[in-house]
């Protein structure tokens, strides 16, 4: 069961270091609950009593005034959590934050794992500057395991194809890929015609509980894999991660699609 509840919160924005001028986090926590999110081992999330997952801070702003001098400065929805999370379907922070300041100069991008965010596509079209991105780097099934509570991937990838349809700018990002799990290529073979750009990175197991959490998983899921995962991870003697990246530039090369790799 989510334990959901409202806070005050200080401002809208926030400065962020994550290619981005700002960030806009309209919740604590992230229903979806995905087991190797990154957001769980931050300071805020990680001095909390629940387990990531289990709860959710809906924000209440005081406004949504722009500081000045922003100029065509990019906001990203969002840092540390999901904006179109199932919460946002009822409580409609992100939809609020956007109406807004969709007529700001602000070079607006927003990430997800929710086929909620088509629900905005009347928004989405009155805005000067909006990319929408589907984080996408399992089939179903996995991401049952890993993504709990998150559309599933084909649905993202239909809600993709609906807003790249509409002349909506859109991009994937592959991330985290997860070794010997994520199948790189068929994900860029089921997008490639509906994205405007790909963006690839990782999987982040700087933390030592997330990483045993993760370890504990591919122990169930791909036991003769661990092995590798050590050499990945602890030991740093494999080339898997570079490896995979020299075929992805010369698959890519083929398709003409513009390519951000964050590692």
């Amino acid at each position: 069961m989510i334990k959901i509840k409202s806070i005050n919160a200080k401002s809208f924005l926030v400065k962020t270091g994550l290619g981005h001028d700002f960030a806009c986090n309209p919740y604590n926590g992230c229903e979806h609950g995905c087991l190797y999110c990154y957001a769980q081992t931050m300071p805020g999330p990680a001095n909390r009593n629940e387990p990531w997952g289990t709860y959710v801070d809906i924000k209440e702003f005081p406004d949504y005034n722009i500081p000045k001098n922003t100029g065509s400065k990019s906001l990203f929805f969002s840092s540390m959590t999901d904006p179109y999370q199932p919460i946002e379907a009822s409580s409609r922070k992100t939809r609020e934050a956007l109406e807004s300041i969709y007529e700001s100069h602000l070079d607006i991008s927003i990430l997800t794992k929710s086929a909620l965010v088509t629900r905005d596509l009347d928004l989405f079209k009155q805005m000067k500057s909006v990319k929408i991105g589907f984080s996408i780097s399992l089939d179903d099934d996995h991401a049952k395991i890993f993504e709990p509570r998150a559309s599933l991937p084909s649905e993202r990838i239909k809600a993709l194809k609906t807003l790249h349809q509409a002349g909506i700018k859109t991009y994937v990002f592959i991330s985290p890929i997860i070794p010997y799990i994520t199948d790189v290529f068929n994900i860029i073979d089921e997008v490639k015609d509906d994205v405007d750009y790909l963006m690839f990175d990782t999987l982040n197991l700087k933390d030592l509980a997330n990483k045993r959490r993760i370890f504990r998983l591919i122990e169930t899921l791909k036991p003769d894999r661990l092995s590798d995962y050590q050499k990945i991870f602890d030991f740093k003697t494999s080339s898997y991660y570079s490896d995979l990246k020299i075929k992805i530039i010369d698959y890519i090369k083929t398709l003409e699609i513009p390519c951000h790799y964050l590692y």
